[in-house]
């Protein structure tokens, strides 16, 4: 981690048992606010609203709205904000040296304009998250980062996991849902909220079920309003918005990420 951040990392042990627990996890949502509203609107619908819900990181960048997602998300009563790699980099200018993230000075530029659309407190709130939430639930162990566990610009590493034993590993970073069993452990991704880059455009988040010592994980996707998101980036001329619209429409990789 690089010297002068703020960002600490954060490891709770709290034991819940004998009941069955749901979990909603969610990652990358890239200040895609409606990506965001058709979220909350479906935790409403669909009765899950009073669910312990857990973000991953990465609320800001490769969006034309980062000051009204921060605001929203600030509202909402999580149990956890976990920090990403583009939070990061809003917060740390020197983040943007040499980043790999960047392959033209448009990156940069980008994240600078997105720094000037923030205000003080949610600049202040971003400085202030958490990299990492702990904690043990049916006798398995929680393990939530936005990347891994050392970096939060790389996946975790299956064959690399730091612990031993029944773990559930919960990171995002990826834009790509995941649920792999490794030996007694899990790894389980979310995909993106706001930006998904597994050529399905709808938002994605994922809830983890436990009781009884046993786990699952299903992935749920939510149509938005995708051409709402991208007129607002032609309307506030963000820049890199060329890479970051065609992104949100197809759901594949372009070089802005």
């Amino acid at each position: 981690m690089e010297a002068g951040l703020c960002l600490i990392e954060k490891a709770e042990y709290l034991v819940y048992t004998g009941v069955l627990m749901k979990m909603i996890v969610a990652s990358d949502l890239h200040a895609n606010l409606p990506a965001l509203e058709a979220f909350f609107e479906y935790l409403d619908a669909h009765g899950l609203s009073e669910e312990p819900v857990y973000f991953l990181g990465d609320y800001v960048n490769l969006g034309a709205f980062p000051d009204e997602v921060v605001s929203r998300i600030r509202e909402f009563p999580a149990k956890t904000y976990l920090a990403g790699n583009h939070d990061r980099y809003i917060i740390n200018e020197r983040a943007l040296d040499h980043n790999p993230y960047f392959g033209s000075p448009d990156g940069v530029v980008h994240c600078r304009w997105t720094r000037d659309q923030l205000s003080f407190d949610n600049l202040s709130w971003l400085r202030a998250l958490t990299v990492r939430r702990k904690f043990v639930q049916d006798g398995y162990t929680i393990d939530m980062i936005h990347g891994r566990h050392g970096s939060d610009e790389e996946t975790l590493d299956e064959s690399a996991l730091p612990y031993t034993g029944k773990v559930l590993y919960v990171c995002g970073h990826t834009h790509v849902p995941r649920n792999q069993k490794v030996g007694s452990s899990y790894i389980f991704n979310p995909g993106s909220l706001g930006k998904p880059l597994d050529s399905d455009n709808r938002a994605s988040f994922g809830i983890i079920e436990t009781g009884s010592g046993s786990v699952s994980f299903d992935v749920v996707r939510i149509p938005y309003d995708i051409e709402r998101a991208v007129q607002a980036l032609e309307a506030r001329a963000v820049p890199w918005r060329t890479g970051i619209i065609n992104s949100l429409r197809t759901a594949v990789y372009t070089d802005e990420e």
